[in-house]
């Protein structure tokens, strides 16, 4: 979300922590009302990177309206079993996945430590851990590096796959190694990549690498959606429009969908992109 005075939208602000992390800021935890709920907030230098509501009736709710839209991904794919978030922040996301969906699984990565341990603290997270097992993993680490990783172990799972089809006999198991099958392949690709960390802006050849990147590690069918905080009309709509037509290079089915339909078009706004190979069921 952008950069404001905070207090102009956060009514009796109480702050209970604050930090200073080299990776990512000033960390400040704080209680107020926003838009008459009352809710514990994640501020990164002054800026809003999560929050949970405090009165609620015993069910995780989702604090902004651009994470409800990230549940247009069911719609889209109703066979979810594995999501990559990218961007854990105060695992509102996760808690709110794992509440509604506990058979499936989630992976949270988070590149700073530090937010890490104020969501353990702060957030529910330690509580989250123990409850979802296996069905939630927390990864510390840059998402961009987690997905390259991915890619080349997945290439050089691919690679000794060939090499084994091309002579006789279990080739592999002399040297102690052995090729991966479809399905394990599977098992280590997402249904859904959801891209909650910033966005900048990247040259053309660097965003189209990134796109075929994330569609490598996606399985058939899988489906990217990310957070853009961008105006749909107007100069400051141009590099965004261009940024997408990128993707959909890469990718044969591409949406955008706006957050609050009754916002300045003009302003920068939360709005949902999604991207996959499998046409969009609405």
């Amino acid at each position: 979300m952008d950069t404001f005075d905070i207090d102009e939208v956060i009514d009796e602000r109480k702050t209970l922590y604050t930090t200073d992390d080299p990776l990512t800021g000033r960390i400040e935890v704080c209680e107020g009302y926003y838009d008459e709920d009352f809710m514990r907030f994640l501020l990164v230098d002054g800026s809003m990177q999560s929050a949970e509501l405090l009165e609620r009736n015993g069910e995780p709710e989702l604090p902004f309206d651009y994470m409800e839209s990230f549940n247009w991904i069911f719609r889209l794919n109703k066979n979810i079993r594995r999501t990559l978030l990218i961007g854990g922040g105060g695992f509102a996301y996760p808690k709110y996945y794992l509440h509604k969906y506990p058979e499936r699984y989630i992976d949270a990565i988070e590149i700073s430590q530090t937010v890490i341990d104020v969501a353990r603290e702060y957030f529910g997270l330690r509580d989250l851990e123990e409850k979802a097992g296996d069905h939630l993993k927390v990864i510390v680490g840059d998402g961009n590096a987690y997905l390259i990783d991915l890619a080349l172990k997945l290439r050089s799972c691919e690679n000794k796959a060939g090499v084994a089809e091309n002579l006789p006999g279990d080739t592999n198991a002399e040297s102690g190694e052995h090729s991966m099958s479809e399905t394990e392949k599977e098992s280590l690709k997402y249904d859904v990549i959801l891209n909650d960390a910033f966005v900048g802006h990247k040259s053309s050849t660097l965003l189209k690498k990134s796109a075929e990147l994330i569609k490598a590690c996606l399985n058939e069918g899988g489906i990217y959606a990310a957070n853009l905080v961008i105006p749909l009309k107007g100069p400051g709509s141009r590099q965004p429009k261009k940024d997408m037509e990128i993707f959909q290079e890469v990718f044969n089915y591409t949406f955008l969908l706006p957050c609050d339909d009754e916002l300045n078009p003009y302003a920068p706004q939360n709005c949902v992109f999604f991207a996959s190979d499998t046409p969009f069921e609405m």
